[in-house]
């Protein structure tokens, strides 16, 4: 929800209960250990204000000497006990002066430095608690069902593991901790001042503290208000860089690419305003505090030069110079953080929904077990998955997707043994890629339940990961060589050569690689341009074969290639059987008429069930539309 909701008191209200409720929700995200040591840190970071104190303090008594030195005032007797307290009463003004205004400058100094080295210290603590964020979000995302996986669009995915979470962390926390240690130093020196001269003390701080809360309520809004422009610009932009590059070929057949480069401008050119904004919005405290620094000593000099004799005048001119020449760059701190801190707890919403999302779920088997290495997967690859039995078996298994109104499958009930086949048909919608999809744990049913091997399908990629394969209708493949998208995932020295030439030969692909292309170095291209569709789909096939599974899920997989190839596909399949379960999705019957066990669904019930003859005897849609091919 933006800020158009709400005006006036409401804004600032709505605004400040989300602030404390993400830097909260931040600060939650830290294990106890991170968060104790995340304090710790915070409390050295404010104890350097006493520092301030110390070096302002200095700087006062350096000009109160400084007029004593030249004649024209007395050294006051309090400062006079405090020189000699400090063994400096016997020394010359001007050594005197030259001591403190050299040990004031050098606390200040150090100070700073100490600070500049604390403030590195926690950015980067925090920089690295975003990258254990982000990797846990994406490790329990990544493993959640296909059901959860889809209520994000993969902009809103990018942006919630990746800016969002360093909003959470960095900008959120670390703005956080500079808003607390500026506040402390002008409390610190605050008093001191208080101390020192209470009604002037008093006047300058009102003074200055309602120019901060002007521009804090002004600026506030109008940054709150393009953060949330620029956030829904920037997830616009990859949902339309996404959209313009899955959809090339359509866009450019049906001349729609200058359409997508429109909405791209719009986006673009928001963004870019949105963050030059932004950039002016943060340096607009640095212009109006320095005026008001400026006028203000010029008021006060002049106020007290006509009012007090020169020493007190002068020592009072200079202490509060130097305090304002170090609560100014602190205010813009201040400021720069307010700012920072209220477009973080906007643009960290997602990552928190996120978080908040997948923590409410079912716990999560995949993300609570040790994480797999690709040593473990090569092993896996090399042994041949000892003990596992690549038998089906679905006993009663309902699906109902969310706000649908019927079950997507009901009452789904069959078995297969290891090395048999499977072909599950049907009209669109029927539930075949759903059955499939149960059977690759990308979903987990409602009702009944659905082993392989003896065990759920989760265990069974856990237990014995590559003896399940898969082969989607729509092969997607990433940047760099076929060697990188047969093997995908694994490293290069993880990836077996001779495994990956198997595979494509089995794919009917290796051939094309040697004579025309760089072999398995060849470079596919983003998203595998470089390849025909049909190169595409053979290939998605040998990444399936790379592991020599024991169970091979195929959904439409030869939908993509001309007839000789997927004629040579099914006999690769056929010279598989015995040694691999395989379970097929298809429209074309001629590619099923083998099959061991064949499924008819149809509004997602089991029809019937048998050879590919008892189905056509037992369907009578099924065998008309068998008839219609000639079979």
């Amino acid at each position: 929800m933006t800020d158009t909701a709400y005006d006036g008191k409401g804004i600032d209200d709505f605004h400040r209960r989300r602030i404390l409720a993400s830097v909260k929700k931040g600060i939650s995200l830290l294990d106890p250990g991170k968060r104790r040591l995340l304090i710790f840190a915070g409390i050295l970071q404010l104890s350097l204000g006493l520092l301030d104190l110390l070096g302002i303090a200095l700087i006062g008594l350096v000009a109160a000497v400084a007029v004593s030195g030249v004649g024209l005032t007395q050294i006051p007797a309090p400062i006079e006990d405090l020189l000699d307290t400090l063994r400096l009463g016997n020394l010359t003004v001007s050594q005197i002066s030259v001591i403190l205004a050299l040990s004031a400058v050098t606390i200040l100094i150090v100070k700073t430095g100490l600070s500049a080295l604390m403030a590195r210290k926690i950015m980067f603590f925090l920089a690295n608690r975003q990258a254990e964020l982000s990797v846990e979000l994406a490790r329990d995302f990544l493993s959640r069902p296909l059901v959860v996986i889809q209520k994000w669009t993969t902009s809103e995915a990018t942006y919630a593991l990746g800016a969002g979470a360093s909003a959470a962390t960095v900008s959120l926390l670390g703005s956080g901790i500079i808003i607390a240690s500026e506040v402390f130093l002008f409390l610190i020196v605050g008093l001191g001042l208080l101390l020192f001269d209470p009604v002037l003390t008093i006047v300058a701080f009102s003074l200055f503290l309602c120019i901060v809360l002007i521009l804090q309520r002004v600026l506030g809004r109008w940054s709150a208000r393009n953060a949330q422009t620029m956030t829904d610009a920037r997830i616009a932009n990859l949902t339309i860089v996404s959209e313009a590059l899955s959809t090339y070929r359509e866009s450019t057949v049906l001349n729609r690419r200058d359409l997508y480069v429109a909405k791209f401008e719009a986006n673009a050119l928001t963004s870019a305003r949105t963050s030059a904004l932004s950039a002016y919005i943060m340096e607009i405290p640095k212009y109006v505090l320095e005026a008001a620094l400026y006028l203000g000593i010029l008021v006060l000099a002049v106020v007290q030069f006509l009012t007090k004799d020169w020493g007190a005048a002068a020592a009072t001119t200079a202490l509060f110079l130097a305090a304002g020449s170090r609560i100014i760059p602190a205010l813009l701190r201040l400021q720069g953080a307010g700012i920072s801190i209220r477009n973080a707890s906007i643009q960290a919403q997602p990552t928190f929904f996120m978080h908040d999302y997948l923590a409410a779920l079912p716990n999560n088997e995949i993300s609570s077990t040790a994480r797999i290495t690709a040593e473990e997967i090569h092993r896996s690859i090399e042994s041949g998955y000892p003990g596992f039995s690549a038998d089906i078996v679905m006993e009663n298994v309902e699906l109902r997707y969310e706000s649908a109104a019927d079950p997507a499958v009901t009452n789904i009930s069959f078995s297969c043994s290891a090395g048999n086949s499977v072909a599950l048909v049907g009209s669109t919608g029927a539930g075949k890629s759903t059955l499939a999809d149960l059977i690759l744990n990308v979903l987990d049913p409602d009702l009944g339940r659905v082993l392989v091997g003896g065990v759920t399908p989760r265990e069974a990629i856990l237990r014995w990961p590559g003896a399940i394969s898969y082969v989607p209708q729509n092969v997607a493949l990433t940047i760099g060589s076929v060697r990188e998208n047969v093997a995908m995932g694994l490293p290069r020295d993880h990836i077996d050569d001779q495994l990956v030439w198997d595979a494509l030969r089995r794919a009917h692909l290796a051939d094309f690689l040697t004579q025309f292309r760089e072999g398995i170095d060849t470079n596919v291209g983003e998203r595998g341009f470089r390849l025909s569709g049909g190169q595409r789909q053979r290939l998605g096939i040998a990444r399936a074969l790379y592991t020599r599974p024991k169970l091979l899920v195929l959904d439409e997989a030869t939908s993509a290639l001309d007839s000789e190839t997927e004629q040579a596909i099914i006999e690769m399949l056929n010279e598989l059987e015995s040694e691999v379960t395989t379970v097929t999705v298809a429209h074309r019957l001629a590619t099923v008429r083998r099959a061991d066990l064949l499924i008819y669904l149809k509004d997602g019930h089991s029809i019937a069930q048998g050879t590919f003859e008892e189905v056509r005897a037992l369907a009578p849609d099924f065998d008309r539309q068998a008839a219609l091919l000639g079979l």
